[in-house]
């Protein structure tokens, strides 16, 4: 798994299958999309991309973390 800063993301859900997905835009500007994830999780992932703060994402695994407080990280998986 390998976090990286995004910069925006779209949402799309497909009430048919009852299942969604992301777009996520990284800071260098690469554009990936998760994998289908379910409707709690995709609420879930919806509540953690709602904020202000610095949004990390991999999109292999649709996992998504916020960092605070707002400082420059060197080392580990947020460098």
């Amino acid at each position: 798994m390998q976090m990286r800063r995004i910069t925006s993301y779209q949402a799309l859900w497909r009430s048919q299958d009852n299942r969604g997905h992301f777009w996520f835009t990284y800071y260098d500007g690469e554009r990936q999309r998760t994998q289908d994830i379910d409707s709690e999780n995709f609420k879930i992932v919806l509540e953690i991309l709602d904020t202000q703060k610095p949004i990390f994402a991999d999109h292999t695994t649709s996992t998504v973390a916020v960092h605070w407080p707002d400082t420059e990280l060197k080392t580990g998986a947020w460098a």
